[in-house]
């Protein structure tokens, strides 16, 4: 890792979160239809700062946490969203994955790009075996995306999401 970077990967770069990174996240975060199917409905700039320092002081692959690495744009690597990798406490060689990107920088690859990466860095560098996604069935962009990285649907469960009934696909990839 040189300079907080974990991999650069085409139009992107894989690196740690960096103090100045907070507005922006607080930004993304804090837009409806990018907050719509993740596990928050508001995102205030206190919190986002707190939660670039805790990346900082992380490490990634540590059983039973998340760690969440920021994606950046080539060449600045100015923040643009973010992928969260968890390896799990009962079975660290499965790991849970979620990815949020702006919605500027949505519908032109980016996200494809960034996941894949963190997808590669888990199988070669964090021992993992198998990845695994949780999406909601309304969010289509995201399941063509899992779909695009090869990962394959192995179970649909039905829930309430934030007060609204709703299908979670899970989708698997294991390591080639």
């Amino acid at each position: 890792m040189i300079d907080g970077t974990f991999v650069a990967a085409g139009r992107v770069v894989i690196r740690r979160f960096r103090a100045e990174d907070a507005a922006i996240l607080a930004a993304y975060r804090r837009d409806p239809e990018v907050a719509r199917y993740q596990g928050w409905t508001a995102f205030s700039d206190a919190e986002a700062r707190d939660f670039v320092a805790e990346m900082a002081a992380s490490e990634p692959g540590v059983p039973g946490k998340w760690y969440q690495f920021a994606i950046g744009l080539v060449p600045a690597g100015a923040l643009i969203g973010d992928v969260g990798l968890k390896r799990r406490g009962e079975e660290p060689s499965t790991a849970d994955i979620g990815y949020t990107l702006a919605a500027a920088h949505q519908g032109r690859g980016l996200a494809n790009e960034a996941v894949r990466a963190v997808i590669e860095l888990a199988f070669e560098r964090l021992g993992v075996e198998r990845i695994v996604a949780t999406i909601d069935d309304r969010n289509a962009r995201s399941l063509a995306l899992a779909r695009r990285l090869g990962m394959t649907e192995v179970e649909a469960i039905e829930t309430v999401w934030l007060g609204e009934a709703c299908v979670e696909r899970v989708f698997a990839l294991r390591r080639p």
